[in-house]
């Protein structure tokens, strides 16, 4: 990389950090900006797993990306890690000639619950009428809060149901707001209008469902979406990319996402779009 830098963004006693990468090659570049995983409560754009993330990203897929470090549940629960994306996203589009940005280009990826943080900012988006944003990785999303999606308890699993109904209430304390869109995107009544769609979900998951209903649906409203199926995985082991071969063919497949998505392509795989299988 070129350049790593923190900056602190928001106002008031809204303020939260970003962590912006640049890479070496000349700009200007595309913008991703990448939203971390942790049930909305742990976890942070300074942890290994974040920054290795983000410095891969930058320098494979040849643009900035600025890792968002939102504020947490339970101290500051829904909807306030997507205020947060969404002022990032107001932040790039005004500072994107100090930051040497290509304009127009603008992608958002996440992890997770931070996954559903993405996933909520470009409904966000949409409903506002705004075409800034125009891709979006989501990575073994969460995308019910409300766990109206039939999913599997997985108690024997590194993450159960139980846990992620903890973490869900953390972040959602009442019902009525985990029925939200912005809380729970698989709810929209309506998903035509939202930017193309790269969804990666692992085999072993109980939040396998999210991703692949998810896809289902942008696919019949005529979004175009990708689904990455990552065999033998269970939640997070795509982060094990020193140790498991898979994790990298996963890791492979997401970059090249991330690379079509910022020069405003999709693989071509039929109208309806199509499914890709791991290795």
């Amino acid at each position: 990389m070129a350049k790593r830098q923190v900056i602190e963004i928001g106002t008031g006693s809204q303020t939260f950090n970003i962590i912006c990468y640049w890479p070496a090659s000349e700009g200007p570049h595309p913008v991703h900006l990448f939203v971390h995983g942790g049930g909305w409560t742990i976890g942070s754009a300074f942890s290994r797993d974040s920054e290795t993330v983000s410095r891969y990203r930058c320098v494979n897929a040849d643009c900035i990306v600025v890792s968002v470090d939102y504020r947490k549940a339970p101290e500051h629960p829904y909807p306030a890690a997507v205020h947060d994306l969404l002022a990032t996203i107001d932040w790039v589009i005004g500072n994107s000639e100090a930051l040497g940005a290509l304009p127009g280009a603008i992608t958002v990826g996440g992890q997770s619950s931070g996954a559903n943080i993405a996933a909520a900012a470009t409904l966000a988006l949409r409903n506002d009428e705004r075409t800034e944003v125009g891709y979006q990785i989501l990575e073994v999303p969460v995308l019910d809060l409300t766990h109206g999606v039939p999913r599997e308890e997985g108690d024997d699993l590194p993450l159960s149901m139980s846990d992620v109904r903890t973490f869900c209430a953390t972040y959602v304390s009442a019902e009525e707001a985990a029925r939200d869109t912005l809380a729970s995107p698989l709810l929209a009544a309506d998903l035509s209008g939202l930017p193309p769609a790269y969804i990666a979900v692992a085999e072993y998951d109980v939040l396998r469902p999210d991703g692949e209903l998810y896809a289902r649906r942008l696919l019949a409203a005529g979004v175009k979406a990708e689904l990455y199926l990552g065999h033998g995985h269970v939640h997070m082991s795509p982060s094990m990319t020193r140790l498991l071969p898979s994790a990298r063919a996963w890791r492979t497949a997401t970059t090249r996402a991330l690379i079509l998505g910022n020069t405003g392509l999709l693989a071509d795989r039929g109208q309806a779009g199509g499914v890709v299988a791991a290795i």
